[in-house]
């Protein structure tokens, strides 16, 4: 699976996971993305077929519920951190690892459509 790592995560962490093979963006590594909205970023990740990783659970959750819904786009999935998670420069290699597990443990591009998973 590829990764789109939402705001609140350095690009320090998709660096680190590109280093070791995998296909991780990050959006704080891409001025463009800058100030996309929920929804925006949700038609990012659609679009390259990415699995949001975040901890902004209050917005993405309801989303991903209707991304989900019987006739609804969908397609989307979801790794989630709760919001005590750390993810200080010094957790870095922590959260790179914890992810790492993910990407292995769902390996395929559609492992997790319209699924989420949580560190």
């Amino acid at each position: 699976m590829k990764l789109l790592l939402d705001e609140m995560f350095s690009p320090a962490v998709a660096h680190a996971l590109r280093a070791r093979g995998h296909d991780v963006e990050a959006i704080k590594a891409h001025p463009d993305w800058a100030g996309l909205t929920d929804r925006e970023v949700i038609a990012l990740a659609r679009r390259e077929q990415r699995v949001i990783v975040t901890k902004n659970l209050r917005h993405f959750r309801p989303l991903h519920a209707e991304l989900i819904a019987p006739d609804a786009a969908g397609r989307t999935g979801f790794v989630f951190l709760p919001t005590n998670y750390p993810h200080t420069t010094a957790d870095v290699e922590r959260l790179v690892a914890a992810l790492e597990a993910k990407l292995v443990e769902y390996p395929g591009d559609q492992d997790l459509a319209n699924a989420e998973t949580w560190l």
